[in-house]
C-alpha cells in the first residue's frame, strides 16, 4: 500500500509563481491603464452633462426674461451674479382700430389712469390661465425700455404694484359675453379674447414699441461662487433696486443648487452692454479628480419692449 503524501513540488511552485507574476505584470501594463482611462472618460462625461444642464437652464431663463431686465455682476476670480425677471406670459394690448378694439373698456390708455383693457388673443400659460382670480400673484409690465421695473413703484410706473389685483376673463371679440378663448365669436367681432381688469387704476407712462404687455411674477438670480465651487439658482424673492452680487445673494430668496465642482466661471458683458446689445456669453469650468472641462454658451436676449 502506497502511503506517500501528495503535494506540489518546488519546481511546480516556482513555475506557478512565475506564471502569476507574468499575468500580474500584464494586468498592470495593459488592463489598469485601460480601466483608469475609462473612468476618466466617465468623469469627463459627467462633468460635461452637469455643465450643459446648468448652462441650458440659465439660457432658458435669460431668453424668456422681461426685456431689459437682465442685470450682471462679475468679479474675476470670484464669480458672477446674473439676475433677470422671467416672463410668465404676454400679449399685444388693444389700441383704437385694432381688430374691433374700441371704447374705454377695450383700449389701453397710455399716460393716464386705466382700469381695464383687452389683449389681441389669449394668454396661454397654464399657471396664469388656471389661476383663481382676482389675484395679486401676477404683475403687468408695459414699455420698460431701460430696466426701470426694478425701481418701479406706485400707480405711475412700468409695472403694476404688487397690491393691485388683476382679473383675467374671456370676452367676445372685445364686446360682451364669454366663450372659449380663441374660438369664433359673434357677428361684427373676430374671436373671443382675454380682458384684463385692474383692481386699482394704473398709469403706464409709455407705450411698448411692439404694443406688448408682459405678465411677470418674481425675479431669478444665478450666482456662480468659485470659492464654494457652486452654481446656485435663487428664486421667490421680491423685486429690489439693489442688484445681487457674487458675494451678496438676493434677500429672502430660496436657494437651489444647480451644479457643484465649479472651478471657474465668466460672463462676457456688464449690465449696460447686456441691455443695449441683447447678448450674453457664459463660460463654466468644472473639475473633478484631476479632470477639467470648460463649456461656453452664447444666449440672445430679446430687448425690444
Amino acid at each position: 500500500m502506497n502511503t506517500r503524501s501528495r503535494g506540489f513540488t518546488l519546481i511546480e511552485l516556482v513555475i506557478t509563481i512565475v506564471v502569476l507574476s507574468i499575468i500580474a505584470t500584464a494586468f498592470g501594463l495593459f488592463i489598469v491603464p485601460a480601466v483608469n482611462a475609462n473612468q476618466a472618460v466617465e468623469r469627463r462625461a459627467a462633468l460635461v452633462d452637469s455643465g450643459e444642464i446648468a448652462l441650458r437652464r440659465m439660457a432658458r431663463d435669460i431668453r424668456i426674461a422681461l426685456p431689459n431686465s437682465v442685470r450682471v455682476s462679475y468679479t474675476a476670480g470670484t464669480g458672477f451674479a446674473i439676475e433677470m425677471i422671467p416672463t410668465l406670459d404676454g400679449g399685444r394690448y388693444c389700441l383704437t382700430g385694432d381688430a374691433n378694439c374700441a371704447g374705454a373698456a377695450q383700449v389701453l390708455s397710455l399716460g393716464s389712469s386705466d382700469t381695464d383693457f383687452d389683449i389681441l388673443g389669449c394668454f396661454r400659460n397654464a399657471t396664469l390661465t388656471g389661476a383663481t382670480f382676482p389675484s395679486t400673484a401676477f404683475r403687468l409690465v408695459i414699455g420698460d425700455a431701460n430696466g426701470s421695473v426694478y425701481s418701479a413703484s406706485g400707480t405711475n410706473a412700468v409695472a403694476t404694484p404688487t397690491t393691485t389685483t388683476i382679473t383675467v376673463s374671456t370676452v367676445d371679440g372685445g364686446g360682451s359675453g364669454s366663450g372659449a378663448c380663441g374660438a369664433s365669436s359673434g357677428v361684427g367681432n373676430t374671436t373671443y379674447r382675454h380682458h384684463i381688469q385692474l383692481g386699482t387704476g394704473h398709469t403706464f407712462p409709455s407705450a411698448s414699441s411692439r404694443r406688448r404687455v408682459f405678465v411677470i411674477q418674481t425675479p431669478v438670480t444665478y450666482i456662480c461662487n468659485i470659492g464654494a465651487a457652486t452654481l446656485t439658482r435663487y428664486y421667490g424673492y421680491a423685486i429690489s433696486a439693489t442688484a445681487p452680487t457674487p458675494s451678496s445673494p438676493p434677500v429672502g430668496a430660496t436657494a437651489a443648487l444647480v451644479t457643484d465642482k465649479v472651478s471657474d466661471c465668466t460672463v462676457s458683458s456688464l449690465t449696460p452692454d447686456v441691455q443695449a446689445k441683447g447678448y450674453v456669453k457664459l463660460s463654466l469650468s468644472l473639475a473633478s479628480a484631476g479632470e477639467t472641462v470648460q463649456l461656453n454658451h452664447e444666449t440672445q436676449l430679446d430687448n425690444s419692449q
